[in-house]
């Protein structure tokens, strides 16, 4: 099964080539550099090196969300577009889970994938590592830093067992620290990025090109902007949506 994985949920960018889940050609970059420029370039220049035809492609997994509003609209719109152009299948994994294979496999560890959506909130869940893969004990939800890591401490979880990963620890530091102390953060804490070959190896959710859109996890800024200042109009739309539901 030739499959092109693609991962823009964050800041950092990642495009691989695949078969039976076997990696042929990865590029993964960890700079700012503008999604939208760089994407379809980066897939052109994996064809070109593995000297693949976008006519041979099987299937198209992409990361769905949560993460950065503007990479995961041009890293869903792209995988849209080439299943569409295409004819084949395309396959979604959250984020989050993408972080998972980051962290060292032992069977019971719990690891804790988080992203930061700004303003002291970020993208977070926690899991178990399980013989079968993992199971989600806390559901990913967009929420204030801290108030995560309460919800972590009343899953009653040796401290020895847990580790976190994200691709912004340091931007939390101070407050892991409070928490758990320098040793865990030196020592259980992993500084990572998605890598786009590790998607096949996740769970895929299989998605429909036409309706398919990512899991932003939260609004848009300039959505959120409006609703601080319009707050009446912003509660009367929410009023709405949910008498139509």
């Amino acid at each position: 099964m030739r499959t092109l994985a693609i991962d823009t949920a964050t800041q950092s960018l990642s495009v691989a080539l695949l078969i039976d889940g076997q990696l042929i050609a990865e590029t993964t970059t960890n700079t700012r550099i503008q999604h939208s420029t760089q994407l379809l370039p980066l897939i052109d220049n994996l064809f070109s090196t593995v000297k693949w035809k976008p006519e041979q492609l099987e299937q198209i997994i992409v990361t769905r969300g949560p993460g950065s509003y503007t990479g995961l609209r041009i890293g869903v719109t792209a995988a849209k577009t080439l299943a569409q152009t295409l004819n084949i299948p395309l396959f979604s994994v959250s984020s989050l889970e993408a972080l998972l294979p980051q962290v060292a496999f032992e069977t019971g560890k719990v690891v804790l994938p988080f992203i930061n959506a700004r303003r002291q909130t970020v993208f977070a869940g926690a899991y178990r590592l399980t013989a079968d893969g993992y199971e989600c004990l806390l559901p990913v939800r967009h929420q204030r830093f801290q108030d995560w890591l309460d919800k972590v401490a009343t899953l009653d979880i040796a401290t020895d067992q847990i580790e976190l990963v994200s691709p912004d620890t340091h931007e939390f530091k101070e407050a892991i620290v409070q928490q758990f102390g320098e040793d865990f953060f030196n020592k259980q804490v992993k500084l990572a990025i998605i890598h786009a070959s590790d998607l096949p190896q996740l769970q895929l959710q299989a998605e429909d090109v036409a309706v398919f859109i990512p899991e932003y996890g939260k609004l848009a800024e300039a959505e959120e902007n409006w609703q601080s200042a319009h707050p009446d109009q912003a509660k009367e739309a929410q009023s709405y949506v949910e008498r139509t539901d």
